[in-house]
């Protein structure tokens, strides 16, 4: 798998504690699980939320609303485009 270089900035005294219960040569992998578990956690939730946003009639109402406003002003974008060619 192709990595990439990333520079952090971190306080002194975490750059310490990450050398001492980490190691030097380990603090890439470390750091590297820590964001996927973060950004997949975070994947999750928003699956969560839409599961329970769904589940509820209310705001499948609210959601069809913004849906109807967004192809409008969707339509409204094409339209004025074509006229200003």
């Amino acid at each position: 798998m192709e990595k990439k270089s990333l520079s952090l900035k971190v306080s002194i005294g975490i750059y310490n504690q990450l050398k001492s219960n980490i190691s030097k040569g380990k603090i890439s992998d470390f750091v590297e699980s820590l964001l996927a578990k973060e950004l997949s956690f975070g994947e999750k939730r928003i699956e969560q939320e839409y599961q329970e946003c769904y589940a509820n009639p209310r705001m499948i109402k609210e959601a069809k609303k913004w849906e109807n406003v967004e192809i409008e002003s969707w339509r409204n974008y094409e339209k004025n485009k074509c006229q200003k060619n």
